[in-house]
């Protein structure tokens, strides 16, 4: 599986993880692109979906004007595999490392740093 989604796909994808138990149309995906500004062309939006579907993120159901289409992986696990890409990248897989990179400027406010001491605390007591 590819997950590198450019900024339209995700866009799109969005819109089917909120619409994901029942699937989504290609109508409706045309209808949600258009909505966010830019007016793309049904060839267009055929194009992201062609893409998605090849990248194995979104799967297809049904005949051809009736087909349904439905994430093959939810957005939490996708967020949360982007989420450690970055990490691993840019931070050598070192939270600490983010951390610093985000309280070293405006990145990390006092309400930011709050929730993430409780998070952790939260993480502590799983264990």
């Amino acid at each position: 599986m590819n997950y590198d989604l450019k900024p339209k796909e995700y866009e799109i994808m969005k819109f089917i993880w909120a619409n994901a138990p029942e699937g989504v149309t290609f109508g409706e995906i045309h209808d949600h692109v258009n909505s966010l500004g830019k007016k793309e062309s049904r060839q267009r939006v055929n194009c992201f979906i062609q893409s998605l579907l090849s990248k194995e993120v979104l799967t297809a159901s049904g005949e051809d004007r009736h087909k349904l289409y439905t994430p093959t992986v939810s957005k939490k696990d996708y967020d949360q595999l982007m989420a450690n890409r970055v990490l691993n990248q840019l931070f050598g897989g070192s939270l600490r490392t983010f951390v610093s990179a985000l309280s070293g400027g405006d990145g990390l406010s006092d309400e930011d740093a709050k929730e993430l001491r409780k998070l952790l605390r939260e993480r502590n007591k799983k264990k």
